[in-house]
């Protein structure tokens, strides 16, 4: 699966580039992966139903994902019908959704760096629908300890059912980027607005 190298721009989302904005900041300030109760973008409250907390769990060679919590919106178009919290995914979700969420959390985990991807998907009624997804790193000495995962969905055509939106069959990825532009590419240290360093 290949990412590509990106900026911030390319996220396309006004919200979910407030959450990048916030994740950007700390990693700036600090100069070192932020930690998830430094995370604090504007209006968290209103933005909880899109998004996903996941503590990551390393058990030898695999890699787990807890739901510290399950947004609204998320449990709806993956169809769950219960809490998610306090579950792995593997023991909510089928192998195939497995297969197609975990390359991005392995690369946002593996790169320490914001993940977006694009795919297309379409509603229970064939309309079709963009589905992007913003995933932030947080950790502790470049051991990446939490993800929190945005998602949005548009539609060109208008209205569309939400419900049950991520069914197994034949999902995909039409675009997929690391955002590591504003990263040194030397020291692999955040670097502030005024060093970014084009590579």
């Amino acid at each position: 699966m290949h990412f590509e190298s990106a900026t911030r721009s390319v996220v396309r989302s006004v919200r979910q580039n407030d959450l990048l904005n916030a994740w950007l900041r700390v990693a700036r300030r600090e100069r070192a992966l932020p930690l998830i109760h430094q995370f604090r973008p504007d209006r968290l409250e209103d933005e909880k139903p899109d998004l996903m907390y996941y503590d990551v769990r390393y058990d030898g060679d695999d890699i787990r994902f807890l739901v510290l919590h399950g947004g609204t919106n998320l449990v709806r178009a993956f169809a769950t019908g219960r809490n998610v919290e306090g579950l792995f995914l593997d023991e909510f979700l089928d192998a195939e959704r497995i297969g197609f969420m975990k390359p991005p959390f392995l690369a946002c985990i593996n790169s320490r760096r914001p993940i977006y991807t694009v795919s297309p998907v379409s509603d229970v009624n064939g309309v079709p629908v963009s589905y992007e997804r913003l995933a932030l790193p947080f950790g502790a000495n470049d051991s990446v300890q939490h993800l929190v995962v945005s998602l949005k969905t548009i539609s060109i055509e208008g209205r569309f059912e939400t419900g049950d939106l991520m069914r197994p069959q034949g999902l995909s990825y039409e675009y997929c980027a690391i955002i590591d532009r504003d990263v040194d590419p030397q020291t692999h240290k955040f670097v502030t607005a005024n060093d970014v360093v084009e590579i």
